[in-house]
């Protein structure tokens, strides 16, 4: 059995062969063994991907990168990269609203800017487009041009001064403490509603004492207050006003009443009348179904 290997042997067979050639033929030869044997190089289209597929044979050079592809479909998006701006909402502010209005919007148009990862100049261009057309022109006469070539921080603030309207902080504490739950409404909901005006009645205030730059947050205490005086059902008033625990925090108060809600709601469908009327409706066409002489006796019919 030969000792060399495959490619010893190939290029002793290729010298032989060209023993007897003229020096410029064996040149030539040579430059085209050389690119015929060269072996084929093909890089990545994706933009930014350095992977470059090489073998002698362009099949197998195709199939590297369409392996290669795989790893691309796997990856997520890179967070610098835009996303497609259609596929979100655009929130929208109008001109003299309310403040809870506009913390509504500054969280929506957080949730935007992040969802399409707006950059640059795009940040501006897309937030003046959030404004009513009212508020679109009275935010360009009072600016006395175009606000696309300011900066996010000034253009939200503008935008606040027309699209906010003057409110007296006491007035907005007086409209919270006097909400109440409707009779159909759902503590979740009531508890969304006015912590919305809570956030405009200015309950974080700073440290008194000197030295101190620590802002306390009142607006928990403030809505467990307003909640349990503003309950719908006095049944589930006095058991939150009875409750052992009266320090229990906010989360856990809505947990208490929602769950007390529901059992209601689940008792009051087994005690309506009608529905216990169709349950024992069901019931007797259940038994009359195996029994057809029960049922023809009880309609009147003889017997045999």
């Amino acid at each position: 059995m030969p000792t060399g290997t495959v490619p010893d042997r190939c290029t002793q067979n290729i010298v032989q062969a060209c023993r007897p050639l003229e020096t410029k033929h064996l040149l030539h030869l040579l430059v085209l063994i050389t690119v015929l044997m060269a072996p084929v190089d093909a890089e990545c289209p994706i933009e930014g991907c350095d992977y470059v597929a090489t073998h002698a044979a362009a099949a197998v050079v195709a199939a590297m990168l369409g392996v290669h592809a795989t790893v691309h479909a796997a990856v997520p998006r890179a967070p610098g990269t835009n996303a497609k701006m259609e596929q979100l909402k655009l929130p929208s502010i109008v001109l003299a609203g309310t403040g809870e209005a506009w913390s509504y919007f500054i969280t929506r148009w957080g949730e935007y800017k992040t969802g399409t990862r707006l950059v640059g100049t795009d940040i501006v261009a897309q937030l003046l487009e959030c404004c009513e057309e009212e508020l679109r022109k009275d935010l360009t006469r009072a600016a006395g041009n175009s606000l696309a070539g300011s900066n996010e921080k000034d253009v939200l603030a503008a935008m606040k001064a027309l699209a906010v309207r003057a409110e007296n902080t006491m007035v907005a504490r007086v409209a919270l403490s006097n909400m109440r739950q409707g009779h159909e409404e759902p503590i979740r909901t009531f508890h969304a509603r006015i912590k919305g005006q809570a956030d405009t009645c200015k309950y974080e205030m700073k440290c008194t004492k000197a030295e101190c730059d620590q802002v306390n947050d009142f607006r928990e205490e403030i809505l467990r207050n307003v909640i349990a005086r503003g309950i719908a059902d006095q049944e589930i008033q006095l058991d939150l006003l009875g409750e052992k625990n009266q320090d229990m925090p906010l989360k856990d108060m809505i947990e208490y009443i929602g769950a007390k809600e529901s059992r209601k709601r689940s008792s009051s469908r087994l005690l309506d009348p009608q529905g216990a009327d169709a349950i024992s409706s069901s019931y007797r066409r259940g038994e009359t179904a195996g029994h057809p002489q029960q049922e023809k006796s009880q309609a009147g019919e003889p017997e045999g």
